[in-house]
């Protein structure tokens, strides 16, 4: 039996039932709603900018007035007479191909604030070169930026999470390779909606693979529909325009020439080559014309003095604030330490710095005083918490040594909040690798690219599980991350921070 998923795939197995390589192709016709994915994305952003303009006009009408005595009031003209500017922001993100590209969110979430900053710079130096400055207000278009900055990328997740569900925004993909890599990208278009890729199948030359197919979290299987050899004819029969080549193990001639029949067979083709953990972020695509091959070029960015002083000025500033806006909350819960168990407030520990340098880090106590001597005789008569101490360094599933207070603290991270005066200090940074202890020191070997910049009060490792993340991963998310440093990375794990401490997720 077929199914119908709104792509109008047929005559396959999938969802559910495994399929070996002498099944049925599904066969996928193409829905004409998705012809309108691209016109809605486009209105989509359109009424973000419409909306950022109109709550810009808001705030200056009735906020300004209020603070700034002398200021004039606006009218409604000087929003008409930025009729153009939506226009225009959309003409960008169609040069920059936004609404064709698929990639994760917050890869999409930086270059809208890119290109959206471009075009409102390019807004104002249009408006001072035609001398429309009395038609317009400066402080509007300032406003409505900034607005926009958020509005666009959350309107445009919203949009592209129902036009998923809606099938429209929904393409149908084939993965060859059925292996740790293959299975890597299936989870991730599952996880990642926002790119709009359904697996509908696998080609690979494993029988293995082929009888007991990859499957999805849900335990959905995803059929393998045949060997390598099979991929032209799979391919035309099932019309499907989307491929992606993740079989790193190919050899290299023999990835050139599956890679080169399949190109002229589809629209979309997708190669991920063996560079796992190699740098991203900044990567340069060029190649040699005569000698007909690609080169990369990779920068460390952490290595660039500008980019270091960027990183700096931008931990400085943000640390001042929210070391203002959180004053009262530290205040409360520093009472509450106090009240709840004996002890000092606050906690100090030697943690490892830039350049191996150690400093003292502070965090609010979520322990009791002698927490040494609990831990000692609750490891002695508990075989499983030592097996996971030695494996975590943490106690995940009870810790003996944590007061009630301090598993509140704890459950949101807040017992970090006094590293703020690290980073105003100069210790650590907002977003980093994490804090290693120094007897971690022996166990980081071969991983000296995390002591290249000071570690951070938030990271990848606190966002992508927080404590259920081992203790080699860390290590491997923290050197991702000194070789993929950007500011935009930094803005957007600070954001994630937000939602992850929020939801208590992996809490220690």
């Amino acid at each position: 039996m077929g199914y119908d998923n709104g792509l109008g795939v047929v005559g396959g197995a999938y969802p559910g039932a495994i399929q070996s390589a002498s099944a049925d192709i599904p066969v996928v016709t193409y829905n004409k709603r998705q012809s309108l994915a691209i016109p809605l994305l486009i209105t989509t952003d359109i009424a973000a900018f419409c909306l950022s303009i109109i709550m810009a006009y808001l705030i200056r009408v009735e906020l300004f007035p209020v603070l700034f005595n002398n200021l004039p009031r606006t009218s409604w003209e000087f929003v008409y007479a930025l009729w153009w500017l939506p226009i225009l922001g959309c003409m960008f993100f169609i040069f920059e191909k936004a609404y064709s590209r698929r990639v994760p969110f917050w890869q999409e979430a930086g270059q809208i604030v890119k290109t959206t900053t471009l075009a409102f710079l390019v807004a104002v130096c249009f408006v001072f070169l035609t001398k429309q400055g009395n038609e317009n207000s400066r402080a509007l278009v300032m406003l409505a930026w900034i607005f926009s900055l958020f509005l666009l990328p959350a309107m445009r997740y919203f949009s592209k999470k129902l036009l998923f569900k809606a099938h429209i925004w929904e393409r149908p993909v084939i993965i060859l390779g059925a292996g740790e890599t293959g299975k890597l990208i299936l989870n991730a278009f599952n996880r990642e909606t926002f790119i709009g890729y359904k697996p509908i199948g696998f080609l690979d030359d494993d029988i293995k693979k082929q009888k007991h197919p990859p499957e999805l979290p849900s335990g959905e299987k995803v059929p393998v529909l045949g060997g390598f050899d099979d991929a032209e004819i799979i391919i035309e029969k099932s019309g499907v325009h989307d491929v992606i080549v993740a079989a790193p193990g190919l050899t290299g001639n023999r990835l050139v020439n599956l890679v080169n029949k399949l190109q002229r067979k589809t629209y979309n083709l997708l190669v991920i080559p063996d560079l796992f953990n190699m740098a991203m972020e900044g990567v340069e695509v060029q190649h040699l014309f005569n000698e007909r091959t690609l080169v990369l070029k990779l920068k460390n960015n952490l290595n660039d003095r500008f980019n270091l002083i960027t990183k700096t000025i931008f931990d400085f500033i943000v640390s001042l604030i929210l070391f203002c806006l959180l004053t009262p909350l530290m205040l409360i819960l520093a009472i509450a330490i106090k009240i709840d168990s004996r002890g000092s407030i606050f906690f100090s520990d030697t943690r490892i710095g830039k350049d191996g340098t150690e400093f003292k880090c502070y965090k609010f106590r979520t322990m009791y005083s002698n927490a040494d001597k609990i831990l000692e005789q609750y490891l002695a008569v508990n075989p499983h918490a030592r097996k996971q101490w030695e494996k975590y360094a943490k106690l995940k599933d009870y810790d003996p040594r944590v007061t009630r207070v301090g598993a509140f603290i704890r459950r949101f991270s807040l017992d970090e909040l006094p590293q703020v005066l690290n980073v105003i200090k100069g210790d650590m940074s907002l977003v980093g690798p994490r804090p290693y202890l120094p007897r971690e020191k022996e166990n980081m070997l071969g991983r000296e690219d995390i002591l290249i910049t000071r570690p951070g009060i938030t990271g990848l490792w606190q966002v992508s599980g927080r404590n259920d993340v081992e203790f080699a991963e860390r290590l491997r998310l923290d050197v991702w991350y000194v070789r993929n440093w950007s500011l935009w990375l930094d803005i957007s794990i600070l954001m994630r921070t937000v939602v992850v401490v929020l939801k208590g997720k992996g809490a220690y």
